[in-house]
């Protein structure tokens, strides 16, 4: 095999898990997390008006980026770098508290990411409840970062 037939050699990042350079300021994740939960429920609403469970999917995968944005702003804050994967998300809220937030965190992406989003199997109940569960962290991880 050939020098230039293989691929590069993985990044550092990816080899130490957290990204040492924020891509993102912590204020400029916030206003994305803002921005995902406001055209997710959108998303929700529509869906369900008009009986397009692909929309309604589709703003719960919105809602449930939401969080994940809002939990990198809380985990990059508290000092732990940009995690870069679900269960460095879970561990960064783990070690940065309140507990709540890691139980809400597995509440949400079990509901909105795994069931909802790739199942499909839309429980407007559950739906409804994380979202607001999702409102709610967000408000929290944005007093916690000082925004």
């Amino acid at each position: 095999m050939k020098k230039s037939d293989r691929p590069p050699p993985p990044s550092l990042a990816s080899q130490i898990g957290y990204s040492l350079i924020p891509k993102k300021t912590v204020q400029d994740r916030l206003h994305d997390a803002r921005e995902f939960l406001r055209v997710g429920k959108e998303e929700i609403d529509k869906g369900r008006g008009i009986a397009d469970k692909r929309m309604v999917r589709e703003g719960c995968e919105k809602v449930f980026h939401a969080f994940v944005e809002a939990a990198a702003a809380r985990i990059q804050k508290y000092g732990l770098g940009v995690p870069e994967s679900h269960d460095q998300i879970r561990e960064g809220l783990y070690v940065s508290g309140p507990k709540e937030l890691m139980e809400t965190w597995d509440k949400v992406f079990s509901r909105l990411h795994v069931i909802s989003y790739y199942r499909g199997w839309l429980d407007y109940q559950k739906i409804d409840e994380s979202v607001k569960e999702v409102e709610i962290a967000i408000d929290t991880m944005g007093k916690l970062v000082g925004k």
